[in-house]
């Protein structure tokens, strides 16, 4: 009888555990690369390589399986300025996936997206060749989103109609997966960030995701700002500025596919 009850014990717990999934990764917002174009030499040090530079150090010791860039990798969108920044992310161990920011695309200097990415894929090892697109990681699906405009570029963005019929397409195939969404502008209002400054016409972003109830959390960065908050039952995580605050954060997410919980925790570190 003692047997049977410490089999039954040891089968409800493998079965939990089977059923969980975890996750841990570094998240960088704002990097805003600037070569200084002064000099003959444009790799000279400038404040934002040397912050990034420090802040790969940082996550090639913290144990992040991974690492998100969410846009506005550039101070502004100009090709020496990418090619510095893919160069100095080929210094991080782990594997990379970097979004676009409003900053780093332009059409009016010759860098649009699929000139950005082809630029960015050349000379770094991100795992993201365009966006919209679907990423799975650890039992996860990581959906990352544009909502960059390349010709008129807004501080709000915007979610154009295909973009959201392909946000629909890859949450119905992958509805029986936790799915984290990342992108460069956040969708859900906070207390500290306000409604007014999110994308335009995002209600109709909320109304796709409603028909699901399989997305855990939201990751996104532009306005800087250092929050988290749930919003629908969705783990939203703000992240701050790398240029203008020196802090990153790294993410640790745990989901228990029996009981539909997630945990999450966040450390913020402060690069000098």
């Amino acid at each position: 009888m003692r047997k049977l009850i410490l089999i039954f014990i040891f089968t409800i717990f493998f079965s939990g555990v089977a059923s969980a999934k975890s996750v841990e990764f570094s998240v960088i917002s704002n990097a805003e690369i600037k070569t200084d174009n002064s000099v003959k030499d444009s790799q000279k040090m400038t404040p934002s390589i040397q912050k990034l530079l420090n802040s790969i150090d940082i996550i090639n010791k913290n144990g992040s399986e991974f690492t998100l860039f969410l846009g506005d990798n550039l101070a502004a969108a100009d090709k020496y300025n990418l090619v510095m920044f893919s160069k100095i992310t080929r210094k991080l161990k782990k594997p990379i996936y970097i979004s676009v920011g409003d900053k780093d695309v332009a059409q009016t200097k010759k860098l649009d997206k699929n000139e950005y990415y082809r630029i960015l894929n050349l000379f770094s090892k991100n795992r993201t060749k365009e966006l919209p697109q679907a990423k799975k990681i650890n039992g996860f699906v990581f959906i990352f989103t544009d909502g960059i405009n390349q010709f008129i570029p807004t501080q709000y963005g915007y979610y154009k109609e295909d973009e959201l019929a392909l946000l629909d397409i890859m949450l119905k195939k992958y509805k029986n997966h936790p799915v984290i969404i990342v992108g460069h502008y956040p969708i859900y209002p906070s207390e500290e960030i306000k409604e007014q400054v999110l994308p335009f016409e995002i209600e109709n972003f909320h109304k796709i995701i409603s028909n699901y109830d399989n997305v855990i959390a939201v990751i996104s960065g532009h306005h800087g700002i250092d929050d988290e908050y749930k919003k629908d039952g969705i783990y939203n995580i703000s992240v701050q500025s790398l240029a203008k605050d020196s802090e990153f954060k790294k993410v640790y997410i745990d989901y228990s596919d029996k009981a539909k919980f997630t945990f999450v925790k966040t450390r913020v570190y402060k690069v000098d």
